[in-house]
């Protein structure tokens, strides 16, 4: 969450009452008489924060920050502090708030001032900005998500409650690749064991088929739930969707397309958007099979189906999308792959690994003696060079 706005209030409780009363009775007209009426009751502390409600949130931008401050002020002090009152101040701000800039700012001061509350003020944000259109101002939160789920109180269906209500706001303004985001960290943190989860999962599954800027399949398909709900069958067509983006090279996936063009239709898949993620996807793995190797422009052609004019653009692609990273030379029509990654990172491509890093190890070996034979000619020449350095003192 962002940093908090410090705040000094000086004086007793009863005055910053007092003084915050007023401040509300002057917001209806009446603030002489609203303010005596407090200081009457038997709670004054809050009645005057019952009496903030609707009044507050509709304060000039340049003064809500500060009468909420004290309000805040005001409430630590109370029996049950503010978490006692953070639910209700947060829900008054997320429906009246005039100043969508002013009520994100005062909530996320009271989400830092909170503890058990947290999860109710984080919602409450979420309600505001969708109302106010300002949801991309908690874009950065969905990276934190992880974090923030670790130190909320509360039960995990309200926490997986909380995370289904970014996902969908984050939906309904067209940010698909957050959305996919906080799916990865709903199906991660809150597990298979919620009844939702097969529904965000085969959601993600369409997600990562139909979104050109995700690519990383692993983080999907490597997800123990994913995996336990794929293995009970509880996926269905998306389960068999995953797998074909696992497995199928772009010749294999037209016939696993053709052949399950009404499923994948039904799933919302969008087949040439899911067609050109194959191609990719492709690409990279003839790279990662001929890593430091000359890869004929022909040969990446043929596999994914474009003309071999074309091939320059898709590999651009590839690297664009983080897949892979490598030089095409132009003269030899070629690619020369330098970093790959694999769709799914398991018991094969470890085995690649060691084996490579014991041929780099090998190759380390050989150079040895070759670096201490040059070592030893550098050191000989330098002793001849310095039996043959005279110096001449003139008397």
């Amino acid at each position: 969450m962002g940093a908090m706005e410090l705040f000094f209030v000086d004086g007793e409780i009863s005055t910053q009452v007092e003084e915050l009363a007023q401040f509300i009775g002057q917001q209806n007209q009446s603030a002489a008489s609203f303010a005596a009426e407090v200081a009457q009751s038997s709670d004054p502390v809050q009645a005057v924060l019952t009496a903030s409600q609707g009044v507050l949130p509709k304060v000039s931008e340049d003064k809500v920050e500060a009468a909420y401050n004290q309000l805040f002020a005001i409430a630590r002090t109370g029996e049950s502090g503010i978490d006692g009152v953070a639910a209700a101040v947060a829900k008054d701000i997320s429906a009246n708030a005039e100043s969508g800039v002013a009520g994100l700012r005062v909530l996320n001061n009271l989400y830092n001032l909170a503890n058990a509350a947290q999860l109710t003020v984080f919602s409450e944000m979420v309600v505001l900005a969708v109302r106010v259109n300002m949801l991309p101002t908690l874009v950065p939160l969905v990276s934190q998500l992880p974090k923030l789920l670790a130190g909320w109180t509360g039960s995990a269906q309200q926490k997986a409650d909380v995370v289904l209500e970014l996902r969908n706001a984050l939906d309904s303004a067209q940010l698909g690749n957050e959305a996919y985001a906080t799916e990865l960290v709903f199906l991660e943190a809150i597990g298979a064991s919620d009844a939702r989860a097969a529904k965000v999962a085969t959601s993600a599954i369409v997600r990562f088929a139909n979104l050109s800027a995700v690519c990383d399949l692993d983080a999907l398909a490597s997800l123990d739930n994913v995996q336990e709900l794929s293995q009970n069958g509880q996926l269905g067509s998306a389960g068999e969707l995953l797998n074909a983006l696992l497995e199928c090279d772009f010749e294999q996936w037209q016939k696993y397309a053709t052949a399950n063009a009404d499923a994948l239709k039904e799933l919302g898949v969008d087949a040439d958007k899911a067609t050109d993620k194959i191609r990719l996807l492709t690409v990279a793995s003839i790279a990662a099979e001929h890593l430091g190797q000359d890869v004929p422009f022909s040969k990446v052609s043929q596999a994914i189906g474009v003309e071999e004019d074309d091939i320059e653009m898709w590999i651009i692609d590839v690297v664009r999308s983080g897949l892979m990273q490598g030089k095409m030379n132009q003269v030899t029509r070629s690619l020369v792959p330098t970093r790959s990654t694999y769709r799914r990172f398991g018991a094969d491509q470890w085995s690649l690994l060691a084996e490579r890093l014991d041929q780099w190890k090998a190759s380390l070996e050989a150079l040895q003696p070759v670096i201490g034979n040059a070592k030893l000619v550098a050191q000989q020449q330098a002793m001849q060079m310095a039996g043959q350095a005279q110096v001449t003192i003139k008397e």
